[in-house]
């Protein structure tokens, strides 16, 4: 590969340098672009005749050329068939719900069946409910936890009962069962709140009340879960929710298990069901899509999403427009003079470029004649504020003055030397001071492609609807902070009333009760987020592989158990069920921190894409939570551990003494929490136990045994592999997507103390390891969108080692049209100001946060123009004497 680089060196020194004869000719006739393209595509045909002449046999030819040039033509791509998605089917969500002791909890199979044949009138039951506590003796509830089970005696397969289970609770909601278990686990939070807050220890929750609790639990999220597949029997369901709060109260306990640890509480089920909640109340993905579309259409946001277009269009910030047209008027300054005003009388009739204008005067002289907090959640980087200026050596005569050419010097390379490249770097934001009247006197003589990139520029602007509410919102807190008015009563644009909305848009009620439920949900629970977070973290910490998984495979399976080819007698029977018994509930114990860890992040990363809907600056204070958190951190260490654990991997490659790295690599991508098999214990499932499913010869695997490479291969019309993963985790990739998601979230953009945070842990070579060995989108994707913040503020050294990836970044990532993420970065000044920033995104959300909620549960308590009388001064009585 060095050879080939250094023939490219010297075909670019035979063009420019020392061009031949015939060299000179081409020159003559075309273009030197066009010269050096066809000698580049020459060359690459000798490469590509090269290594076909390798591959076809030719020993003495293949001998003289270097063998690693053949290797960049034998590509193979492995691609992973996974599709990110919100909830899985009925039978995934209900046996997720469940663990083999629950069935014990519940009354036992059994009892819930004897407990049916008594009471089978549904109606009635219902009525039983209402206005009960939990303290009351709700036995009858069996009869409805089996009812609500599909009645799973009289079914004879796992589909045959799973459709049973969503008609039953079909007609569970239809007679509104739900009101009065919403209200007695409302008054059961309530209640315990209460006691434990008080300290009271002589009042622990009793075995009976705690059995009712988890059926009322079991039973609410069987029905949410039937709501989900059908919404539209749902809407009195979803509406009684809303009204009731149960979501919030949720979280608030929670909050309070927190603090009050108590196991009888089953914090678990607690989140699964929130879940399912948030699910059911705000929406889906195509819920949020919607929303979105009406909130633009709302707002008047311009979109560049027509379907009509074929290419796709590149915009520009309002920040980055502003920085190029501050830059052309320190290089013009006239033109501010004549240009200007001459571009308003002539798109006087377009508001959209005169705002521009206005905004742009009115935001640089902000930020250039204050050096207050504000200046520093948005800062326009012009040339003039480039580190670098300030290190080249002052310049003896101005830029505009003829320097004279440099002189012709042989070339070192020729003389065996490395080929030196020489740049000469001026003052950019320097001011042109020579005379710049065009001819005809209309005004300064500025360049045609500065004009054009201008109109280019300001057309290309997109105002977008996060960037439309931090700015009006940063308006806000600029006055209050500057001590202009009392902005804490100021309204806008987004401060809307959601009844209005309703008479205005009646075709867009869905849309707007999800906004609704969003504000309603964030307005009483944005205090308790912190302590939910913490909960959230904990449990992705507790989600590691501490034992091999394949000491389980080889115990289980009879073929390779000890216990089993040691049995003697009867009593070796008893021994090898208890182990048998204890090894699948230390393996469910990992299915079911694997399902809460799922649960976990696809949480946060619901709330965040909700609150960005709903207010950007509710999402910028969930990411800060994330951040002070160190979500970034905790979370790439669990994926590192996922990936590079010897307990996800057979152990005979660990007996060896000698480590074979090629060996060591295989086992990292193709034995991981990822490529390895689900953990399925049918023994232990729901279905399996209501039905009395024989379970007895289940073969048990729980590491992976095919790998990657001995998987067919598929190839194109590009001669490219193509290998697809059918057999992998589905739970831990959609895992591994939320947390990508997630922490492309968190490090927001121009907040660049989060990147440098990140940058610290150096996360690439684990995204490089995902990305070329598990193509699929739901990964990539946050995965490029991550490194195109981390590549400015890499070395030289890395760039030109990673420069494949540099490439997947510009063709797959969304392009603006000043993209200066790979070379454009002044990282003096990005170093300088990310605290500043910090701090100042800080202080807009506190005062966001007061300003429209009440600010008390922060600590904070916000005084409305109250008039304090001061007592007058008294000029002629002296607090002093003097004395001579």
């Amino acid at each position: 590969m060095n050879d080939g680089l250094i023939q490219i060196d010297q075909l670019e020194d035979q063009i420019i340098d020392h061009p031949d004869e015939r060299t000179r000719r081409e020159l003559h006739d075309t273009s030197l672009d066009e010269t050096f393209q066809k000698k580049l595509s020459a060359k690459a045909k000798e490469f590509e005749s090269s290594s076909l002449g390798d591959e076809s046999g030719d020993a003495d030819d293949s001998s003289s050329h270097d063998v690693s040039m053949s290797y960049q033509f034998l590509t193979t791509k492995s691609h992973l068939n996974y599709k990110h998605q919100e909830y899985g089917d009925l039978q995934q969500e209900i046996s997720e719900w469940f663990t083999f002791h629950d069935l014990k909890s519940i009354g036992g199979l059994d009892a819930l069946l004897e407990s049916f044949e008594q009471n089978t009138d549904m109606d009635e039951l219902a009525t039983k409910l209402l206005g009960c506590s939990i303290d009351d003796n709700l036995a009858y509830l069996k009869s409805i936890l089996y009812y609500s089970f599909g009645e799973y005696a009289t079914k004879s397969s796992i589909e045959e009962q799973v459709s049973q289970i969503e008609t039953n609770n079909c007609k569970l909601l239809q007679l509104e069962i739900y009101k009065p278990l919403v209200n007695i686990l409302l008054g059961f939070f309530t209640n315990r709140m209460e006691i434990d807050t008080s300290g009271d220890k002589s009042s622990a929750l009793s075995k009976k009340v705690e059995d009712t609790y988890f059926r009322i639990l079991t039973i609410l999220y069987l029905l949410v879960l039937t709501s989900l597949h059908n919404r539209r029997q749902s809407q009195s369901f979803r509406k009684f929710l809303q009204a009731s709060n149960v979501l919030e109260l949720i979280v608030q306990f929670i909050e309070h298990w927190k603090w009050h640890h108590n196991n009888s509480y089953r914090v678990r089920y607690l989140v699964l069901l929130l879940d399912k909640l948030l699910l059911l109340e705000f929406g889906n993905k195509t819920q949020l899509v919607s929303c979105d579309a009406f909130l633009k259409e709302l707002h008047h946001i311009k979109t560049f999403d027509d379907a009509a277009q074929e290419k796709p269009v590149l915009t520009c910030s309002p920040l980055d427009y502003f920085a190029f047209r501050q830059d052309l008027l320190d290089k013009y300054p006239l033109y501010e003079l004549d240009g200007v005003k001459n571009l308003k009388e002539t798109v006087s009739n377009e508001s959209k470029d005169a705002s521009i204008e206005e905004k742009y005067k009115t935001f640089m002289a902000v930020n250039a004649y204050s050096n207050s907090l504000s200046n520093s959640i948005e800062i326009p980087k012009t040339n003039k504020s480039h580190t670098v200026l300030s290190q080249l050596p002052a310049q003896p005569v101005h830029i505009a003055t003829p320097l004279p050419s440099p002189k012709l010097m042989s070339s070192d390379f020729m003389s065996g030397g490395e080929k030196i490249r020489k740049s000469y770097q001026v003052n950019q934001s320097m001011p042109f001071i020579y005379p710049n009247e065009s001819l005809d006197g209309s005004g300064p003589n500025i360049p045609v492609a500065l004009l054009e990139a201008d109109e280019i520029l300001k057309n290309s602007v997109y105002e977008s609807y996060s960037i439309k509410q931090l700015w009006s919102e940063r308006a806000k807190f600029m006055k209050q902070e500057r001590g202009y008015v009392n902005a804490y009563d100021d309204k806008d644009e987004f401060d809307y009333s959601f009844d209005e909305l309703r008479n205005e848009y009646p075709d867009k009620l869905s849309e707007i009760d999800s906004l609704e439920r969003v504000e309603q949900f964030y307005s009483t629970t944005f205090f308790r987020l912190h302590s939910l977070i913490e909960v959230f973290l904990e449990i992705i910490k507790n989600n590691r592989a501490d034992k091999n998984l394949s000491l389980y495979e080889y115990e289980l399976n009879p073929s390779t158990s000890f216990m089993v080819k040691s049995k003697t007698s009867h009593d070796n029977d008893e021994a090898t069920t208890r182990v048998e018994q204890l090894l699948l509930s230390q393996l469910e114990v990992m299915n079911v921190k694997e399902i809460m860890t799922k649960t976990a992040v696809g949480i946060i990363s619901r709330l965040l894409e909700w609150f960005k809907i709903s207010h950007v600056l509710k999402y910028y204070y969930l990411s800060s939570i994330l951040f002070d958190q160190q979500f970034v951190t905790t979370s790439l260490d669990f994926i590192s551990n996922s990936f590079n654990n010897q307990n996800n991997q057979s152990l005979s490659h660990q007996s060896g003494e000698k480590k074979d790295e090629l060996l060591e690599y295989e086992m990292l991508i193709n034995q991981n929490k990822l490529m390895n098999p689900q953990i399925k214990l049918s023994k232990l499932d729901f279905f399996h136990n209501c039905l009395h499913m024989n379970s007895v010869t289940t073969e048990y695997t729980f590491i992976n045994k095919t790998f990657i490479s001995e998987l067919p291969k598929e190839l194109d019309s590009k001669k490219i592999s193509h290998v697809y993963i059918q057999n992998f985790n589905h739970n831990f990739a959609s895992i591994l997507a939320d947390i990508l998601e997630i922490n492309n979230k968190i490090l927001l953009k121009n907040q660049s103390q989060r990147i440098f945070s990140i940058n610290d842990i150096k996360p690439s070579e684990l995204f490089k390891m995902i990305l070329i060995n598990y193509d699929n989108e739901a990964f990539s994707h946050p995965i490029l969108k991550i490194l195109k913040k981390l590549v400015p503020y890499q070395g030289r050294k890395w760039k030109s080692m990673n420069m494949d990836l540099i490439s997947t970044i510009y063709l797959n990532c969304k392009l603006s049209m000043k993209d200066n993420w790979l070379s454009g970065k002044d990282l003096g000044s990005e170093f300088n100001n990310s605290y500043d920033q910090e701090v100042a995104l800080r202080a807009l959300l506190q005062f966001y946060n007061i300003k429209r909620y009440n600010g008390e549960h922060l600590g904070y308590k916000l005084q409305r123009d109250e008039i304090v009388d001061v007592p007058p001064l008294k000029l002629n009585e002296p607090d002093f004497e003097i004395k001579e």
